[in-house]
């Protein structure tokens, strides 16, 4: 009876053991691929209670707890322990992922035990078992990721843009800026940043003239105020690393249209900043501030 005892006792232990790295593997892929900020103590403590779920699961197998609807019951009160949802859609995603990874990080885990098993000691196959689990869950995390930024975020955070200013109409690449927390201080409203090249042929000639002769700010400001844009200008306060007090200098469109594969979106009065370096090598050419979307 001490030996079966002594069993037993080591028996649990491995399950512990390797349902605690197998829920903390499941947990840590699924913030990931769900873009969630990671909470270690959180994911931590949902492996503690899912390694203690198998472990009970040992001595109590035919208790209603350890049924099918419980074992869908429990898993649901572990994902709300470790990714408290804001709301039904956060829930949905992060749930979505936790089964899909828990299913192929099982199968992946099965695999590599009845591949492996006639070749190594049978001491050994939880822990081979294990190891094929958590690779499957790196490579998922890692080509899932590479597919994402290259794929889906391109398409999410790039629009072909329209600026319209009477009858004139610029075109170029925006990308979807959440750092862009410029805003016009009349209106309130974001200010879309543009760069100067791509501007160029919706300014009138007084306004280019200005921007390419004048060798400093305040002569800029005056031949600027005396164009025949003066009631389109805006002067946009910002903050940057080595310039706490500057000033953008923008201009008050007809309209903004943002096109992207699926939408279009048309905002009115938008103000235009003025930017005259590169904002990238050619990827795109206007910053689109996120709360233009959320807010405008």
């Amino acid at each position: 009876m001490q030996v079966m005892n002594l069993e037993a006792s080591i028996y649990a232990d491995l399950t512990f053991l390797i349902n605690f790295i197998m829920d903390f593997i499941i947990f840590w892929a699924a913030a990931k691929l769900a873009g969630i900020v990671i909470n270690w103590r959180r994911i931590f403590f949902g492996s503690f209670l899912g390694a203690c779920y198998a472990v009970l699961y040992l001595y109590y197998e035919y208790v209603i707890l350890f049924s099918l609807p419980g074992k869908f019951v429990f898993s649901v009160f572990l994902v709300l322990i470790v990714f408290p949802p804001p709301d039904w859609q956060y829930f949905k995603r992060i749930f979505f992922y936790f089964y899909v990874l828990s299913f192929t990080i099982a199968g992946a885990s099965l695999a590599a035990n009845y591949l492996l098993q006639s070749s190594i000691a049978s001491s050994s196959i939880p822990y081979v078992a294990l190891l094929g689990g958590a690779a499957c869950a790196v490579l998922i995390v890692h080509y899932a990721e590479q597919y994402v930024a290259g794929n889906i975020l391109p398409s999410l955070l790039h629009y072909e843009v329209e600026l319209y200013f009477g009858q004139q109409v610029c075109r170029g690449k925006g990308f979807l800026d959440t750092g862009n927390g410029l805003r016009d201080p009349l209106s309130k409203r974001p200010v879309v940043v543009a760069e100067y090249e791509t501007l160029k042929k919706c300014l009138p000639s007084d306004f280019q003239a200005a921007f390419e002769q004048c060798e400093n700010e305040q002569e800029l400001l005056d031949m600027l105020g005396k164009s025949c844009w003066a009631h389109r200008l805006r002067l946009i306060p910002f903050t940057s690393i080595g310039k706490r007090n500057g000033l953008l200098i923008g201009v008050r469109s007809d309209a903004v249209r943002l096109r992207s594969s699926k939408h279009s979106m048309v905002f009115k009065n938008i103000v235009v900043g003025i930017y005259r370096e590169k904002l990238s090598s050619g990827a795109y050419q206007m910053l689109i501030p996120a709360d233009v979307l959320t807010k405008v």
